[in-house]
């Protein structure tokens, strides 16, 4: 079977070691990329992803990922052959969302950096199943830590002015997959059944027993979904 060109797009404080099983479990059907996410706008973002593609992939993004995948259909969506939003956002930001970015950029600024994962975005983003998973919770504060403090500046400046994703979601056309976890309480199961009302070629899958982090909490589901996504159409 010919691989498919894949490009991943990790969520904010995230790297590759998000997608480590779903590179090698998909392995056989696709040639996976991640996708570094460094610049201080969605946009710019989505054009440094545009610049590094082929002229024809699958896109899958995650969390801010996601919003990043919405805007390179915005900016060029006859380049994408699949489309996977997972665990992601179209709105735009609220303002309790941007007060929060902006307090974390602060302490970051003021030497916290390293509290901000553990302390304060970590208890939001996985299933309270997960809290006690040594390895889930290692991955997730070694990513912030490689990821490192001047991104996640760069990336939280990007989400506090990204752009209203809703408005490009009708214009989908190619094969959708829209995938998020049953407790996933930043990126609601009701945010992706909006999501698959706007976009006429899309499914949704609802992990269980899941909160925000989908790849690592339940990997072997997620890949499932993808590989189903991949193959179909």
């Amino acid at each position: 079977m010919t691989q498919i060109p894949l490009l991943l797009l990790p969520g904010t404080l995230c790297d590759t070691q998000m997608w480590e099983y779903q590179i090698t479990e998909l392995g056989d059907i696709a040639a996976c990329a991640v996708m570094k996410l460094e610049q201080d706008s969605i946009q710019g973002m989505a054009r440094s992803v545009l610049e590094q593609a082929p002229e024809k992939f699958a896109l899958a993004g995650f969390s801010m990922g996601g919003i990043v995948a919405i805007e390179v259909m915005r900016q060029a969506p006859d380049r994408v052959l699949k489309l996977a939003l997972m665990d992601t956002n179209p709105n735009p930001p609220r303002e309790e969302q941007m007060n929060g970015w902006k307090t974390f950029i602060q302490m970051a600024r003021d030497g916290q950096f390293s509290d901000i994962t553990p302390k304060h975005l970590l208890p939001n983003m996985i299933h309270p199943d997960c809290y006690d998973h040594k390895e889930i919770v290692s991955a997730i504060i070694e990513m912030a830590e490689n990821v490192g403090k001047e991104t996640m500046i760069q990336q939280m400046t990007a989400l506090m002015n990204r752009p209203d994703g809703r408005e490009v979601l009708p214009g989908i056309t190619c094969p959708t997959l829209l995938l998020t976890g049953r407790q996933d309480v930043l990126c609601t199961v009701d945010m992706h059944e909006k999501m698959q009302e706007m976009i006429q070629n899309s499914q949704l899958a609802i992990i269980e027993n899941s909160g925000h982090m989908t790849t690592l909490e339940q990997p072997e589901e997620v890949s499932r979904a993808l590989r189903k996504w991949l193959v179909e159409n």
